[in-house]
């Protein structure tokens, strides 16, 4: 129920006469409530008072906010997939340009296992310190927003450190599988 228009009559419950009045609602989401009492109030003054009471809800602004938070739960889940993605790409780059340096591994003599640690443990470590100074600097701007969406963004950073494991193991199999000749003749 929304209150607030009994203020308009007076104590002895005679109406004053008004022309124009505005009112701000404070919750946002009880428009719809308040609509269907603004209709109650008009059907009851056209009996009782004014054959021509109308009212008017301006909500553009509100409907403005609704379709891009609509936008947002509906872009969301491709963000995350991009990100994803670019979990994906950018550990895989970083290993196929360290080629070279793979091929000096081996030729010292590290067996191909250790090399693919190396290069897996070096880009799960790029990633799980990126993560963790991206959640910071979130934390130290907004640390209520934070606080609001952790779950969200562990889910997130998850997945991104799940697609950077995953790009990893994938391209130090391949690179260390080539010839030690192979690696140190690529080009960069």
């Amino acid at each position: 129920m929304v209150y607030g228009l009994e203020i308009v009559y007076g104590a002895d419950g005679t109406p004053f006469a008004l022309d124009y009045s505005e009112f701000i609602l404070k919750d946002n989401e009880r428009i719809i409530e308040f609509s269907e009492y603004l209709d109650e109030m008009v059907i009851k003054s056209g009996r009782e008072l004014a054959w021509s009471a109308e009212y008017f809800i301006d909500s553009a602004e509100l409907d403005n906010i609704r379709r891009v938070r609509d936008l947002l739960v509906l872009l969301f889940p491709i963000a995350v997939t991009a990100a994803v993605f670019i979990g994906l790409i950018a550990p895989s780059l970083i290993i196929i340009q360290s080629t070279k340096e793979t091929a000096i591994l081996r030729i010292l003599g590290v067996t191909k296992k250790r090399v693919r640690c190396i290069l897996i443990f070096e880009q799960v470590g790029l990633c799980v310190m990126s993560i963790a100074l991206a959640a910071g600097g979130l934390a130290l701007y907004n640390s209520g927003l934070f606080a609001k969406s952790a779950q969200t963004l562990a889910i997130c950073g998850l997945l991104y450190l799940l697609g950077c494991l995953c790009a990893a193991f994938g391209v130090s199999v391949s690179v260390t599988r080539r010839r030690i000749l192979e690696l140190l003749q690529v080009k960069e």
